[in-house]
């Protein structure tokens, strides 16, 4: 295959005119996160986040829009649905572009957070959640060393503030709804191209899985994820009803119309997720969260199982079907 076609291959027309589907790899499953340019007729090309960061990203990101018939300074605006580095690695190159990047409020001001009060918070979150003190530290440097790199690409000084609300940018109207569970500030966007009814989903929904809760991280508001995440289906039901959405684009996943179907779905998997927390709780509690996630996944291989289990030992508590003692600072669960 040709270079011009591998490109062609990374940036494909969605099946609403007006939207191409742009493509980048990343290290971990699906192995792909997806962008949208919104080149509408009489508008201003929009892209809907922002794809992740590599090294040679730069030469990649300008023969994928070359492609398209467009170079990084003809886009208008970038709009963001949440700051994970896969959805905000191009954004460096886009504001150096003269791009304008928008991203929901209280996402950048979790940038402008402290490191010692994020420190402080993670090792609080992760003594109940039974880290020993190398985990610990291993903890607390990755959430230090991801928000210095979201910050880093983000640039939260220059980013402009969205509320979850109705908004225009690059001549064109959308309306942002919050739906947190992956992340605790996360929006996802909807307007109408050509004729259609869309929307932008990110990481809120996707159809083929239900993506990760990791909503704050090892932090406050860990054990509130898959509250949250069921909030966010509530939310999206609501939009199915009122708007009657015709297409979703999610980050990851193909592109899809059944939004009905997609939140049905996940919510049968945090069901599931829920089911299985009770049922490893009963057979080893009373336990820390740590214990209860290696005893439901047999083994953890990413944070994000950690990161579920903690959501859903939360829920169960809840709903009353699960309770904790502390024991010399670490959460220890029964089954009620």
């Amino acid at each position: 295959m040709g270079a011009e076609s591998e490109e062609m291959s990374r940036a494909e027309r969605t099946g609403v005119e007006g939207v191409y589907r742009l493509e980048f790899e990343v290290p971990w499953p699906p192995n792909h996160v997806a962008a949208y340019l919104i080149d509408a007729e009489c508008e201003d090309p929009i892209l809907v986040d922002a794809g992740s960061p590599s090294d040679d990203g730069t030469t990649d990101w300008s023969r994928t829009l070359c492609c398209l018939g467009y170079e990084p300074e003809d886009i208008s605006d970038a709009i963001v649905t949440h700051p994970h580095s896969d959805h905000i690695g191009k954004v460096p190159e886009l504001r150096d572009a003269g791009v304008d990047v928008h991203a929901p409020a209280p996402a950048i001001e979790q940038l402008l957070r402290s490191e010692e009060d994020l420190e402080a918070g993670v090792r609080e979150v992760g003594r109940e959640v039974g880290y020993d003190d190398d985990r610990l530290d291993s903890a607390v440097e990755k959430a230090v060393s991801s928000l210095r790199r979201n910050r880093r690409l983000l640039e939260p000084d220059r980013a402009h503030p969205l509320a979850y609300d109705e908004f225009v940018v690059g001549g064109r109207t959308f309306e942002a709804y919050r739906t947190p569970g992956h992340q605790i500030h996360h929006a996802v966007f909807l307007t109408e191209v050509g004729g259609d009814t869309v929307l932008f989903s990110g990481d809120g929904v996707v159809e083929t899985f239900r993506p990760a809760a990791l909503h704050t991280g090892i932090d406050h508001g860990a054990f509130d994820a898959i509250d949250a995440f069921f909030s966010a289906m509530d939310t999206f039901e609501r939009i199915d009803a009122d708007t009657d959405v015709e297409v979703v684009f999610p980050g990851h996943g193909p592109v899809f119309s059944d939004l009905g179907g997609a939140v049905e779905h996940t919510r049968e998997k945090l069901e599931e997720l829920i089911a299985g927390t009770a049922a490893a709780v009963e057979s080893v509690g009373p336990a820390s969260p740590a214990n209860v996630a290696e005893e439901h996944w047999g083994e953890v291989k990413h944070p994000g199982q950690v990161l579920d289990v903690i959501g859903a030992l939360g829920t169960l508590e809840s709903r009353g079907e699960a309770e904790y003692g502390v024991e010399d600072g670490v959460r220890k669960y029964t089954t009620v």
